[in-house]
């Protein structure tokens, strides 16, 4: 039997599962879409299987090392002033920085 009490904690979990559907629905729309996306990475139509796969990985993970690397600095210098200030969150915004390099550059050797 439903309470009030139940009824109001399901309500925001009903409001996640519809949003949830809802993106869902969007994502198989513009599932026909891939094709502009794979011609902006540079993957050959004719790749398929592993080397598809390499070249995809490729294209989209180098350059978003190349921006990881670009902003790295700032985030360091950021992460410093706020410790520098007394901020609790310094470090973890130095930690997040160097993780992000690292975790793309680890993709990066991964994929090669």
């Amino acid at each position: 039997m439903l309470t009030a009490h139940h009824i109001r904690r399901l309500v925001p979990n009903a409001r996640v599962a519809v949003l949830a559907a809802l993106v869902v629905r969007l994502l198989l729309r513009l599932g026909a879409r891939v094709d502009l996306v794979m011609k902006a990475a540079g993957i050959p139509k004719s790749a398929s299987g592993l080397g598809g796969f390499v070249n995809g990985a490729h294209a989209l993970v180098t350059p978003a090392l190349v921006m990881a690397a670009a902003i790295a600095p700032l985030t360091l210098v950021v992460g410093g002033v706020v410790l520098m200030f007394g901020g609790r969150r310094g470090m973890q915004i130095v930690g997040t920085s160097l993780g992000v390099l690292l975790l793309l550059g680890g993709v990066t050797a991964l994929i090669d």
